[in-house]
């Protein structure tokens, strides 16, 4: 290329670089600038180096510890559920009389915008009034406070998470198996595998890498989940459903202005999923590798 060409590209990229710096690299470096110092808005007193003081904050509170566990019992919880029932349903509804719109029927969830879909799910779950509360009442149970209750508000958000995004997981390994060709398993039959046999040794081999796409997706969302906890609970009741994402608006936005402890908290948000994803590639990548050995 010469030096005319690359200087009319650089010229005809600038308009998008010049964006891209200012509105995403700037913002992160500010970010990780305001991280050792503090800086509360409602104080009105500026920026304050501390070092690493925000980080050694964050180990002794108690609502961040809280936060953490949550957003653990989230990904432990709700992620293998969604995988599971993912699979299960693609394998289920597969050659299943009225296909097409049992597909179309499982995808709706996943369709309904979070905010529509959370003020529905706080209107089931209301004390006095929701339907969940009513049926139980008909087979002899007391009302539940579902979202007042520290084991029951968890249990909701989810239950939510869990009826949105387990159509996102049917919908990748469906196609997925949709693209299998059928000639593998019908060969497989033919030489006496049983379907389960089938499943496990052909179909479930050659799903995984697309289970472990699905797992890496998800994983980022549940670790950035807001929409939901900030309709449904507002991270209630006390610091129960706090998600990471929630708390950092909380410190920095809404119910505080400490804008160098939310700047910490989101660089170790940043740091956590940087490093899972960090490691499941990898455990992919080897995974590879000893099958090709």
């Amino acid at each position: 290329m010469t030096r005319r060409y690359r200087t009319s590209a650089i010229l005809l990229i600038l308009p998008l670089i010049i964006p891209l710096l200012a509105l995403t690299i700037y913002p992160f470096l500010n970010m990780i600038f305001m991280s050792f110092h503090a800086y509360d808005l409602a104080r009105n007193e500026p920026p304050r180096f501390i070092g690493l003081g925000n980080y050694a904050a964050i180990l002794q509170d108690g609502s961040a510890r809280s936060t953490i566990e949550f957003t653990a019992l989230l990904v432990i919880v709700a992620l293998p559920l969604e995988i599971l029932l993912g699979i299960g349903i693609a394998w289920l509804i597969r050659d299943m009389l009225g296909e097409r719109l049992i597909r179309s029927a499982i995808l709706l969830p996943m369709m309904i915008p979070a905010v529509v879909a959370s003020i529905a799910w706080k209107m089931l779950f209301n004390f006095e009034f929701g339907p969940i509360n009513y049926f139980l009442s008909l087979l002899g149970v007391a009302k539940v406070s579902w979202l007042g209750s520290y084991p029951f508000a968890r249990l909701g958000i989810i239950l939510i998470d869990v009826w949105q995004w387990t159509p996102f997981v049917f919908l990748v390994l469906y196609s997925g198996l949709q693209s299998i060709p059928p000639e593998l398993t019908e060969a497989a039959v033919v030489d006496g595998a049983s379907s389960w046999q089938a499943i496990r040794l052909i179909e479930l081999p050659l799903l995984r890498p697309l289970i472990w796409v699905v797992l890496i997706i998800r994983l980022i969302d549940i670790l950035k989940l807001f929409d939901i906890v900030f309709m449904v609970t507002w991270g209630g009741p006390g610091a129960a459903t706090h998600s990471f994402s929630y708390y950092i608006y909380k410190v920095g936005l809404s119910f505080g202005w400490d804008i160098g402890y939310a700047s910490a908290l989101s660089i170790l948000l940043l740091a956590v999923v940087v490093l899972l994803v960090n490691v499941l590639m990898k455990v992919l990548r080897l995974r590879a590798l000893l099958e090709l050995g």
